[in-house]
Order: structure tokens, then sequence, then C-alpha cells
């Protein structure tokens, strides 16, 4: 009986000594830390994640931390794919900058790959979503009836388009099919004053559309609608 007590300590104590090998490998194994950035159009207080759309450029930048430091890459090759295929390649290369022409609804897949690091290969797939152009129209009176004789504000804001501000972009309204007019805000176009006029029969569906483009690039284009009844 105490024969096989001692076995089964010993047992344990290989066991953990094992388990203890296994996450001192697995911490000291060299870790990417990667980041990337889509160069478009986002309104200035979004603070989530520019996501690219058709032809924007992306930046993709990495580290590689290795026993708690940055390693120096500065004689590894370091090759970068784009959708399996090789996009450049370069010694201590840790950035680049790409235009991507991946469809929406898609990953833009990269794959970093450090060459004859401690004798192998050192590999790091990220995915980047890649999508449409978008647009929000903002109002407080979104979820509810217009009263007649009163004023209303509405404004549009675009996101992902490849502008660098909104002078590159095309706002457009229309009220029940009628192009409107945007009054003192002829120098904000994407604001729409609607002033619902005592003739204004109650009852009446209003359908406001908002349709945002890019100035140079007619393809980025997105529409909004919203209906509203007069009270």
């Amino acid at each position: 009986m105490k024969n096989n007590k001692s076995k089964f300590v010993l047992m344990i104590f290989f066991g953990c000594l094992i388990f203890s090998f296994s996450l001192a490998n697995a911490a000291s194994s060299p870790q990417f830390l990667t980041s990337w950035k889509a160069y478009n159009y986002t309104p200035d207080w979004y603070q989530g994640k520019s996501f690219p759309i058709y032809s924007t450029p992306v930046e993709v930048a990495f580290e590689l931390i290795d026993n708690n430091k940055i390693a120096n890459l500065s004689k590894n090759e370091i090759r970068w794919y784009i959708n399996d295929a090789l996009f450049t390649k370069g010694v201590g290369l840790k950035n680049i900058r790409f235009t991507p022409t991946s469809q929406a609804g898609t990953n833009i897949s990269v794959r970093i790959a450090v060459q004859k690091y401690n004798g192998g290969e050192l590999n790091k797939f990220i995915y980047i979503p890649s999508k449409n152009p978008e647009a929000i129209i903002s109002s407080p009176y979104l979820t509810k009836n217009v009263v007649i004789g009163n004023n209303y504000q509405f404004k549009i804001f675009p996101f992902f388009f490849n502008v660098s501000s909104l002078n590159n972009i095309n706002f457009g309204w229309t009220v029940n099919n009628q192009t409107a007019s945007l009054g003192e805000d002829e120098v904000n176009p994407n604001i729409l004053n609607l002033n619902i006029s005592t003739s204004t029969p109650s009852g009446l569906t209003l359908n406001i559309n908002a349709t945002v483009s890019n100035i140079l690039q007619s393809i980025e284009s997105v529409t909004k609608d919203l209906k509203l009844i007069v009270q």
C-alpha cells in the first residue's frame, strides 16, 4: 500500500513538472502584436474602427514580442501576403500600406511571415473586414410624428467614404420626391431643416430621402429613407 502511494505521489510530481514546463514554453513563445488602420472618412465624434471599402488605403504594422521584449527583426526578411498572394518583402519590413480591391462582405487576409527566426518561420494571419459606405440620419424626431407649424432638423452622417473631408461628399435631400431647400444650411448640406407649414394636411406621410455620394467616385453612394406622419 505504501509502495503504491509512493508511485502515486511520484506520478503527480512528474505530471506537475511536465505541466510547468509546457506553461513555461507557452509563455516564452514569440507573440505578434498587430494593428491596422483604414484611411477613409468617419465623423469626428465616431470612436469606433474605420473599416475599409473598395480602394481604401490600409496600413498594417506589427511588433514581435519574445521573452517580454520587442524582438530585433532588423536582419530578418519579412514577407507580406495579401489574400494568399505575395505583396512585398524586405529585411526588417514591419509595416506596409496597400489598397485592397476586396468586395464588401468579405475579409481581407493578411499574412506576415518572419523568415529564419530562431531557425524557423513565424506566421501571423490578420483578417480585415471589407464594408460598404454607410450613412445614418440623426434627429431627435426619428421616432415621433411631426406637428403642423413646427420646425425640425435632420442631419446625415457618412461613414467609410474614400474622402478626407465632407467637402468631397455630395448630399441631396428630397421630401415626397420634391427637392428640399436647405435654407440657412446651404453651407451644411448634410443638414435638412424642415418646416411643417400650417397648410399641411394632418395625417400626411412625409417620405424623407437623403443621398450621400463621393464627388470623385460616384460608385460610392448611399441612400437613406425616413417616414414621418404629420399630426
